[in-house]
């Protein structure tokens, strides 16, 4: 195993919990997926997609990892109450070199979290990542248009530290009924996208439902990711 990955899972009691309960339920695949890949980026996100994988799976029955619907891999399908619903984990990161800095000082004992005193979040500042948000839409509108699949999209923002975001700060960001927001020059995204899962720095994850959304979660499933 990736010896980064390793230290991770011996300092993030959770993670751990994450991947041994996965890997009794998919038959170790999230192991075998650590031991191959050589990309710590990649490693990354991998935990963050263990990590809404396993909220998934305290949800639904019915979770599956990775499935081929035509021609596409989401990270996860979970099929409910007549509905498919797609959720696409992204994990956003900071600038590429700031986060190899933080990866090489973890791996020689040398990170111990932020040591920032101060913070600061501002939206001009979240912009940059909208598109990476934004994307996933695209890559899944087919899907969602000509076959009725539900799509909700996580995120994790929890590598941006120095912007200390928030669950509320998220809410703000991210709102679909605010004629003002920044999703509103994505007028596809906004039609499309069923809702939003935030994981912040802080807290607990957070739901940003799209009421506007032409393709939504029927009330049964949307209580349960509400009440999450």
């Amino acid at each position: 195993m990736n010896k980064t990955a390793e230290k991770i899972l011996n300092y993030k009691s959770d993670y751990r919990r994450n991947l041994e309960f996965l890997d009794l339920k998919y038959t170790g695949r999230f192991s075998r997926k650590i031991v191959r890949e050589t990309n710590e980026i990649n490693i990354l996100s991998l935990f963050s997609e263990m990590e809404f994988g396993y909220v998934l799976n305290q949800l639904f029955s019915e979770v599956i990892y990775e499935p081929k619907i035509n021609g596409k891999t989401p990270d996860w399908l979970v099929k409910s109450e007549n509905q498919n619903i797609i959720f696409e984990v992204k994990k956003i990161n900071p600038i590429e070199e700031e986060l190899k800095t933080k990866i090489e000082l973890f791996k020689q004992d040398e990170y111990f979290g932020n040591d920032q005193t101060t913070f600061y979040t501002s939206i001009n500042d979240f912009i940059p990542q909208i598109s990476k948000i934004t994307d996933k839409e695209r890559i899944y509108r087919d899907l969602i248009t000509r076959n009725n699949y539900i799509l909700i999209i996580c995120i994790d923002v929890i590598g941006l530290q120095k912007k200390f975001i928030t669950g509320n700060d998220l809410k703000d960001y991210l709102d679909f009924e605010n004629k003002h927001s920044i999703l509103n020059t994505y007028p596809e995204f906004c039609e499309n996208v069923a809702g939003i899962i935030g994981k912040p720095i802080f807290g607990s994850l957070v739901f940003i439902e799209n009421k506007n959304a032409s393709f939504k979660l029927n009330n049964h499933n949307l209580n349960l990711i509400t009440n999450m």
